[in-house]
């Protein structure tokens, strides 16, 4: 017996040890094509079910048999299932195409795509090359890259770019959509940082809008800040600092170009001989600075070679309890023309923990510092002043003293004396606190309650003070022996604003899968408050030397009957309930509606609620066996949505008469007075969209190539526009429901993986999006009687037109000394432009105008291509934007200024040739053509341009982990708008902006870095 149990031990312990032996510890990395490596990969055993998650380093360890299998699964990833062959496995994902399982915010809550009804538009920034590029705004980080989404240029340096969703739905009460950051309405672009953006998700149909409800018109943009991914601490560091320069600069004329442009001038006003030297025609200090040999390139003094650079730290990291992500950020930016600068401070810190297993809290703590002090010179002046000229003045012991009138012409002042002898002042403060519990109530599977919080404090210090010196002409000695004697004039004034908000809502939501059958139920409760008020001190007229020299901090030594004090607050409120229901069965057919009940206080009593409905549904054809059948096609989803939003972008207190103050001379007192200065309406309402959306979601090949199709079409009615009042009312306008736009479109995004080897690979993204409009009514009125109904030609609007119609006259050409007949008939002079008569009465007159373009684009394209090789990526982006256009005021007010008696010796463009005897072209009017009626230079604005580019190298991992110090290290140099292709003479094609409206557009060369620690 003795000897069985022997044996039999022995067996077993044979057997154990077999069974050890197959037991091992798999370990490995995992990274990206790019090799940088994934942080928080999640790896499960099919069989037993274990699992881990990658650290800081992507490496990983995992306890598992021979021939297990391994699941390794991240976000935006293709899912690896992985046998296990050996004990060393390093593993490199692939992009996911579709990314069907990834998660996206959708409003009050999340879905995956696979699950969508709606158009949304995401894009993971963190993942993305635009990281790489000088963006200062997030704005600038999503230009080209989400079809619909219109982003524009900023016009100074720190400026929020103007931006869009799907068009024009409204008017007048504005267009910018609904900001959403990490679930809390409310906020500011400027205000964030685009380096801790890890996500963005674009709510764009009304089904997917309408659970916001009555801000959500004109779409809705979610922003996600980033989390903690890794169990260990994470250390990163990155900088950028770049150049920035013109895009397009105007070439204007030298100093030659500029004398003969002043004969040619003198010539064709008739002058002859003598007259018609130069001594006669420039001005005396024009003439001596030309015979100094003083010339002046006005945009070289004006403008700079700019630099930015911006520093980011941050620390992360996540276990099974708590998670974390805390950063710092330093942006300074110096603007293109001098004295244009802007600075921005940003801390964030979230912090999040599982208190329990079923309850959950988080706090989120942000604060900036937005600088934006500083006085710009003026480009018009710049642009418009000739070149000869002296930078400083000429009297012996003020040389010191700039030149206010470099030429000694007073209707062109030197464009660096705006900022001359004037303080600024510009700084906005801005803090949040935001918090969540989320509650997964544990007797209930599915149910959870989730309550969001969120106080917001604004301030904003602005202040501005012109010294006496400001107002000193330095052509006159006498002026700068005693600046003293404008004190007078000198005068100023601060402003300090603050705002409070809070904003608090409970969301109950049940998700629940019951076999072939998925329910998501949520309802939200919401309630907001924001205050505001301000004071502004103003003061004027100083009689001591001295009082001034502590500019806006000294109002109060100004002329006490002339010092002032304005104070202002302002209230408004809302309150919203929402219901929406998903339901999915066998993961193909999709139904989800939602009913939102909005309250602003904003509103006139009775109008104050508005409902908003939405529902929409989807089919997942790919899930059909007839069509499985089809091996090409991989994935296609069919989606059809319907929803109203509303608008309430109007004042707190627009249904109410105003008061105004003014002042009136009583015998010798100089007396305030207040007055009413405008009318009540008591049925001021929500303007109301109602939209639909069709969309098609598809993916062919084993998704090597996918995308999206969406087309919308939508009605804004009850419009919030100023109505006319007769003149008898005493009253201009009055703010009122009326009038309908409609707006329709298309979206086409594609995404193309072309080459995927080990060592290269090759995608290309493109987005295309056309929108159109066209007003359907206004105001009801036919005052002509012709039975339709009328236009507002004062502000380009046409019944059955598109917004944005430049409205003007036509021109065919110049006047040539041909054209005898048109001459004599409408008095006009070979040079002249040749107005074009369309009604053909024999005379040029406001019945002569018409719609000669609208300056929305056609349609608008955006291609990015990516190439990776090894450790290299290089990634590049071009813009087309095709037709539209704009009155090229750059050229407009130059031909205006060919007019001596409106600006005496204006510059001109060198490249731009002009109609002499010699020279008859058909484009340019002659040097001294006086234009009285306004023609614009209508002009294309369609351009290809490089939008960006970035070059990108991540260091070996092998090579980082011999510092034992560094985990992922990245260097690239990128730049941004380096080439436009155009036939757009003079500024931007794309701000399209008149001279001195703001800062010329810039392209930027930059270098950076991104380091793990």
């Amino acid at each position: 017996m003795n000897r069985v149990l022997l044996i039999l031990g022995i067996l077993l312990c044979t057997l154990g040890d077999g069974i050890a032996q197959n037991i091992q510890r798999v370990t490995g990395v995992v990274s990206d094509k790019a090799g940088i490596t994934l942080p928080g990969v999640n790896i499960v055993n099919l069989r037993s079910k274990d699992g881990t998650i990658t650290d800081a380093n992507g490496f990983y360890s995992i306890t598992a048999q021979s021939g297990d299998m391994l699941r390794f699964s991240y976000i935006g990833m293709e899912t690896i299932d992985e046998k296990i062959a050996k004990s060393v496995m390093d593993i490199t994902m692939s992009e996911s195409s579709l990314a069907l399982q990834e998660v996206v915010a959708i409003g009050y809550g999340t879905s995956t795509k696979k699950d969508l009804t709606g158009a949304v538009a995401s894009i993971k920034l963190e993942d993305s090359p635009v990281m790489m590029m000088p963006n200062n705004n997030v704005l600038e980080s999503l230009k080209g890259s989400l079809p619909g989404v219109n982003i524009g240029m900023g016009s100074s340096a720190g400026a929020t770019p103007s931006f869009s969703i799907r068009g024009q739905n409204s008017i007048k009460a504005g267009t910018s959509p609904l900001l959403v950051v990490d679930g809390i309405i409310g906020g500011d672009f400027a205000q964030l940082n685009p380096q801790d953006i890890a996500s963005v998700d674009v709510l764009k149909d009304a089904s997917s809008t309408a659970v916001y409800g009555s801000r959500a018109a004109n779409g809705v943009i979610i922003v996600t800040t980033k989390r903690g991914k890794t169990e260990k601490p994470q250390l990163n560091f990155s900088m950028n600092y770049g150049i920035q320069s013109w895009t397009r600069k105007p070439d204007l004329m030298n100093g030659d170009e500029y004398n003969q442009f002043v004969i040619d001038k003198a010539i064709a006003g008739g002058m002859t001989g003598s007259d018609l030297e130069l001594q006669s025609l420039l001005k005396p200090k024009e003439y001596d600075a030309y015979m100094a040999g003083s010339e002046i390139n006005w945009y070289d003094e004006t403008t700079q070679s700019a630099p930015t650079q911006s520093y980011q730290l941050s620390i992360s990291g996540a276990n099974e309890r708590f998670n974390y992500y805390v950063s710092g950020n330093y942006l300074k930016q110096e603007g293109l023309m001098i004295g244009d600068d802007f600075s921005r401070a940003s801390v964030l810190a979230k912090l999040e923990a599982d208190l329990t297993t079923w309850i959950k809290a988080g706090i989120n703590v942000s604060g900036n510092r937005r600088d934006y002090s500083g006085m710009a010179p003026s480009m018009y002046s710049a642009t418009y002043i000739g070149p000869w000229g002296f930078m400083n003045s000429q009297y012996e012991g003020y040389e010191n003293w700039q030149e206010r009138f470099p030429g000694g012409n007073t209707t062109w002042g030197n464009p660096l004396w705006e900022a001359f002898a004037i303080d600024d002042k510009d700084v906005y403060y801005n803090a949040s606190l935001k918090g969540f519990l989320d509650i997964r109530l544990p007797w209930v599977e599915g149910l959870s309650w989730r309550i969001n919080g969120a106080y917001n404090l604004g301030q904003h210090q602005e202040a501005r003070f012109t010294h006496e010196e400001h107002y000193v002409n330095t052509l006159r000695e006498s002026e700068l022996m005693n600046p003293s004697q404008f004190l007078k004039n000198a005068n100023g004034y601060a402003k300090d604003s603050d705002s409070h908000s809070w904003l608090i809502n409970q969301i109950l939501n049940y998700n629940k899968t019951f076999g072939e059958h998925k329910i998501d139920l949520t309802f939200m409760s919401e309630r907001q408050r924001s205050h505001s008020s301000g004071v502004k001190a103003t003061g004027q007229d100083f009689e001591q030397a001295g009082t001034t020299v502590l500019g806006y901090n000294s109002l109060e030594m100004g002329n006490a009957e002339k010092r002032g004090i304005d104070t202002w607050k302002s209230y408004a409120s809302s309150l919203a309930y929402m219901l929406r229901a998903n339901y999915v069965w066998r993961n193909r057919y999709h139904v989800s509606a939602s009913f939102r009940r909005d309250g602003h206080s904003a509103f006139a009593e009775g109008e104050k609620y508005g409902n908003f409905t939405s529902a929409a549904v989807a089919w997942t054809l790919s899930e059909e066996s007839f069509i499985k059948q089809l091996d090409w096609l991989s994935y296609m989803k069919l989606r059809f949505s319907y929803g109203e939003n509303g608008n309430p972008s109007i004042s707190s207190y627009s249904t109410f008469p105003k008061v105004g103050s003014g002042a009136y001379i009583f015998g010798n007192d100089y007396l305030k007075s207040l007055y009413q200065s405008s009318l009540a309406n008591k049925k001021l309402g929500w303007e109301r969209t109602k939209a639909f959306n069709l969309g098609l979601d598809f993916g062919v090949f084993n998704d090597r190539l996918s995308g999206n199709f969406e087309y919308y079409n939508s009605k804004t009615n009850d419009l919030l526009i100023e109505r006319r009042l007769p003149i008898t009312s005493g009253y201009t306008s009055i703010m009122d429901n009326m009038g309908e736009v409609a707006n329709w479109g298309v979206e086409i995004s594609l995404h193309s993986s072309n080459i995927e080897t080990k060592n290269f690979g090759w995608t290309t993204d493109l987005s295309f999006w056309l929108n159109r409009n066209k007003i359907n009514s206004l105001y009801g009125l036919d005052n002509d009687g012709d039975g339709k109904e009328d236009d507002d030609l004062s502000n380009s609007w046409f019944i059955g037109k598109s917004l944005g119609a430049i409205y003007g006259y036509e021109s065919d050409g110049i006047v040539q000394e041909s054209d005898k007949e048109y001459m004599e008939t409408y008095n006009m002079a070979p040079g002249d432009i040749k107005i074009v008569d369309r009604n053909g009465n024999g005379k040029i007159d406001p019945e002569d105008k018409t719609i000669i373009g609208y300056s929305k684009p056609n349609f608008t394209m955006n291609i990015r291509n990516t190439l990776t090789y090894k450790n290299f990526m290089l990634s590049f982006s071009l813009d087309w934007l095709a037709g539209g256009g704009k009155n090229n005021y750059l050229l407009s007010e130059n031909s205006k200024g060919m007019n001596p008696a409106k600006m005496p010796n204006a510059n001109w463009l060198s490249n731009k040739v002009y109609w002499t005897p010699k020279t008859p072209v058909n484009d340019v009017p002659r040097p001294n053509y006086s234009d009285s009626y306004g023609y614009g230079f209508y002009q294309s604005r369609a351009f290809l341009r490089l939008q960006d580019i970035t070059l990108s190298y991540v260091f070996d991992k092998k090579l980082l982990d011999k510092t034992k110090f560094f985990t992922n290290a990245r260097i690239f140099v990128s730049g941004k708008n380096l080439l436009t292709f155009t036939g757009w003479d003079g500024l931007d094609p794309e701000a399209g902006q008149r001279i001195g409206e703001g800062s010329p557009s810039f392209k930027t060369y930059n270098i950076g870095l991104n380091v793990s620690f």
